[in-house]
């Protein structure tokens, strides 16, 4: 039984492989790219022939200021280098033998809530995007700084951070005894999620944080690190606790620990939509590492790989100081908060909903083929606007069928209508995967978390 259960992976491993090894397939080796245009493709974060097709004739054009038929002439080589080794053939796989593939390949990033990772199936996944949408004040950046968070932490952890990694994959709920020292009985009871975090033991990951409403805030989330006891806090009265306060680092050290979470967000304010496009058709590189993030610029080998030595790091046209670029540690999670903000302001009135949607409709279809074939989480978050004439619940996203479409997995966060109530009720609207499905927690010192009694 298990030498059968091997010889179906293998089958998966070797087609995923053979495919893999055909897409990758350095430009280098295609007839008619020459040793220019081999460095402008590079330069923009084109490396193999994956990369190639995954881009159209108009945006090659714009890239490396070349005519269409050279556009189409370097697709259809392309193309035709992937119909020598039958790459086509190799991508048909029966749908048992695709499952095994998703369960090695997808990972699940928790939310940090035990009920809300249970109704989009165990958390946030890769390779896909997860969209919230709300009014102001609903949570949406609570939870994408909170994701910031989760997405450092180790693959498996309990969410109370009790320190029993050790029997952490054979059990849902920790059940390590003996944590509570005026009550021997207790239990620590946190939840063990099924993806935790999508750092691996030791390697620390990066996030990209893309903000368009200046919504991040550092001091929040180094609050919820804080409150959720991932580094060592000074003991709190029995007062500040009922009041949900935020806790303190319990000295220096902690302080420097908590800081870590911080260091590893790559954060990038957007102003215009011209400059998130600019972000995201770059995004593939910055979750490489091979980006400055000094003065956003890459000097790349004949190899693909970042060479940026000695560089003046440039602001306000004055040089500050020179500095040496080293390729970052890989990135797992990316963030836009929130993808329509700057179009909307952007693109004002009916006369330029068309102009709005087809650049929409360019940056997603970026965002989504990055995410995919990056296999990152990516969460984005969406205004909302009132459907008029509409009985009953009129509210809808903005961004039509262009955003519509995007997110494979998409959660409605609704306020309660007292505006002296925290608390919110995230719907499962959209999801290939799960049933419709609801969720009722409140914001509070740790980020979101479950409603106290």
């Amino acid at each position: 039984m298990v030498k059968k259960k091997a010889v179906e992976k293998d089958i998966i491993t070797d087609k995923k492989e053979k495919v893999d090894e055909a897409l990758d397939l350095k430009l280098e080796d295609l007839e008619g790219i020459g040793t220019v245009r081999l460095k402008k493709l590079y330069a923009n974060g084109i490396y193999t022939v994956n990369d190639l097709l995954s881009r159209g004739e108009e945006e090659l054009l714009r890239m490396l200021d070349i005519t269409w038929g050279d556009a189409s002439k370097m697709i259809r080589v392309a193309n035709e280098s992937i119909r020598k080794d039958s790459v086509f053939s190799k991508m048909i796989v029966k749908g048992n033998e695709f499952k095994k593939y998703r369960d090695e390949k997808i990972k699940y990033l928790t939310t940090g809530l035990k009920e809300l990772d249970e109704i989009i199936g165990g958390g946030y996944e890769t390779g896909v995007i997860t969209e919230y949408f709300g009014e102001l004040g609903s949570g949406k950046t609570q939870i994408t700084m909170l994701a910031c968070i989760m997405a450092q932490m180790p693959r498996e952890t309990c969410c109370l951070n009790c320190g029993c990694k050790d029997d952490l994959k054979d059990t849902d709920i920790c059940d390590i005894q003996g944590l509570d020292p005026d009550d021997k009985k207790s239990i620590c009871g946190g939840m063990i999620w099924r993806g935790g975090g999508l750092s691996e033991w030791g390697k620390p990951c990066r996030v990209v944080y893309i903000d368009t409403e200046n919504s991040y805030r550092p001091e929040r989330m180094l609050a919820m690190v804080y409150n959720r006891g991932l580094v060592k806090t000074k003991p709190q009265t029995k007062t500040e606790e009922k009041q949900d306060a935020n806790k303190k680092p319990l000295n220096e050290e902690e302080e420097k620990k908590a800081d870590k979470f911080l260091e590893n967000v790559d954060y990038i304010r957007t102003f215009t939509s011209a400059m998130q496009m600019a972000v995201v058709e770059n995004l593939s590189s910055i979750i490489n590492g091979d980006m400055c993030p000094h003065c956003q610029k890459r000097e790349i080998n004949e190899k693909g790989e970042p060479t940026h030595q000695n560089h003046p790091k440039v602001k306000d046209g004055m040089e500050l100081e020179v500095h040496n670029f080293k390729k970052d540690k890989p990135a797992t999670l990316v963030i836009v908060d929130s993808i329509i903000a700057e179009f909307r302001k952007d693109f004002e009135g009916r006369g330029q909903l068309s102009d709005r949607q087809q650049k929409l409709k360019t940056h997603v279809k970026h965002l989504v083929r990055t995410t995919e074939t990056k296999n990152v989480v990516c969460i984005i978050t969406n205004q909302i606007q009132e459907a008029l004439g509409v009985m009953g619940d009129n509210i809808r996203m903005v961004g039509g069928n262009e955003l519509g479409h995007t997110a494979t997995h998409i959660i409605y966060l609704k306020k309660p209508q007292s505006i002296t109530k925290n608390k919110i009720t995230a719907i499962l609207v959209d999801s290939p995967n799960n049933a419709k499905n609801e969720v009722v927690f409140e914001l509070g010192s740790k980020g979101i978390q479950q409603i106290k009694e």
